[in-house]
Formats: C-alpha cells, structure tokens, sequence
C-alpha cells in the first residue's frame, strides 16, 4: 500500500511535468528551431572544408561520419538539455522552496519525475525529428545504421538524460549560497556542451586532453550517445562505457545529496 502510494506520487510528479512541457509548445518549437540552424551552418562548413575527396579524414573522421556526428549530436544536446535549475533557483531566492520540505515526497524526487515527464514531449518530437535525419543520413551519404547500435542508443540516451540532470542539479543547489546565478547557469552550459562533444568531437582537443575529457561525466551526455548511434564505439566498448555512466551516477547522486544537505541547513538557518 505504501509503495502503491508513493508510485502514485512520483507518477503525479511525471504529470505535472507533461502538462509543463504541453503548455509551452512556442518553446519547445524554437528550440528545434535552433538545433537546426548550427547543423546547417556546421555542414557548410564541413563541405567546404573536406572538398570533393570522400577520403579526406580530419580528427579521424571521414566527411559522412562528421556530418552525422554533427547531426546527432546537435539534436542529442537538445534532447538532454534541461531548465529545472532556474527554478530551484527562485525557489531558494523566493523562500517558495520551504513548501516542499514539508510535503510526502522528497524535493530531489518530484524534481526528477518532473523532469522526466517534461521530457516525454520533447522526446517525441524531437525522437521523430531525429529518426528522419538518421533517414537522410542514409539515404543521402551512405550511413550505416546496424541495429545493434540502434538498440544501444537507447539506453545510453536515457543514462544521457540522467546524468545531465544530475549535472544541473548539483550546479542549481549553488543557489543556497548565491543569489543571482542564470548567467552562471548559461556559463557553465556552455563549458559543459563543449567538453560533451556538443559542438565538436572530443578528438579536436589532442589525445592527452580528449582522453581525461573521455573518463568525464560530461562525454556520456552528448558524445557517447551520439558515437553509439553513429557506430563508432564497438558494442563491448559501448557496454563498458554505460558501466563507466552507471558510477558516476551513483558519484553525482552522492555529491548532490551532500551539497543538498549543507544547503538546506543554511536555507533553515537563514529563513525563508
């Protein structure tokens, strides 16, 4: 009865998340706006680049395997992204947060079942929207999609999700100590997308500093997603890789709860 009860709680949590993501529609559509307009400008530059010969290589990639990776990835890192954190931040700021200390479910829970069902729509659109590319990608340059990668996409997408939460979480609790962080939010965004392999493969920053950036947590939201998909990474790599994501969950699980734990201390302290 009790589990029943709480399921029934984290599910009205995934809801209201749903209904969040269904009311701003005019968002979600600019945002697939601006996950097409770098593809467009990236693959430009890439023709020019490459010129006519398919066998020109640049960071270990072939002109086919450069536009897909561009492709998807631009689209992964607008799928992972997320915008819960600006409002654990006025939450904090506001004092509003002290209602859910007091509500039967956890703040850490009801954000991330929030989150998920907000996801659920973008997911939808944007899995379309990426199901065609990949079809393009196919029918125009020759891409080659097994289905074993296709199969592993999946779960490392959703680790993806995960750990970029995770991520954002950790960095919004930041608020219990500063007052006025958004544009520390966009700063760290966007460090966070250029270490991920968002704009570019890892590969463009050496072998010494690509292959630290590759024991990151910030590679499995953007790159490893996009490389299994892409059918760069073997499927034994791709089985060690999510082990790799699985621990450094349980790791920023472990962080977030502490800095949480710290922080409402001195929310307490402070009043709201």
């Amino acid at each position: 009865m009790a589990r029943a009860l709480l399921a029934r709680k984290y599910t009205d949590c995934a809801i209201t998340g749903l209904r969040a993501a269904l009311e701003y529609r005019v968002n979600f559509f600019l945002t697939l706006a601006g996950a097409i307009a770098p593809v467009i400008i990236q693959t430009i530059l890439w023709i020019a680049l490459y010129g006519d010969d398919p066998s020109t290589s640049f960071f270990g990639f072939t002109f086919t395997q450069m536009v897909a990776y561009t492709v998807i990835a631009q689209l992964v890192s607008r799928l992972v992204r997320t915008g819960f954190e600006y409002d654990i931040n006025w939450e904090i700021k506001t004092g509003t947060l002290d209602r859910y200390l007091v509500k039967p479910i956890g703040y850490f829970g009801y954000r991330l079942f929030s989150f998920i069902g907000d996801k659920i729509v973008q997911t939808a659109f944007m899995g379309t929207f990426l199901a065609g590319a990949v079809v393009i990608l196919i029918s125009v340059l020759d891409f080659n999609l097994p289905l074993i990668s296709l199969l592993l996409f999946l779960p490392s997408l959703m680790m993806a999700f995960l750990l970029n939460f995770l991520i954002f979480w950790c960095v919004a609790l930041i608020g219990f100590w500063l007052t006025e962080i958004g544009y520390l939010f966009e700063a760290v965004r966007i460090i966070i997308i250029a270490v991920s392999g968002g704009i570019l493969p890892l590969s463009v920053f050496g072998p010494t500093v690509s292959h630290v950036l590759m024991f990151l947590p910030f590679r499995f939201t953007i790159q490893f997603p996009t490389e299994v998909l892409a059918s760069r990474i073997t499927p034994v790599n791709a089985l060690y890789s999510l082990g790799l994501a699985s621990l450094w969950v349980l790791i920023l699980i472990i962080i977030g709860q502490c800095i949480w734990a710290r922080g409402i201390r001195r929310f307490a302290a402070v009043g709201s």
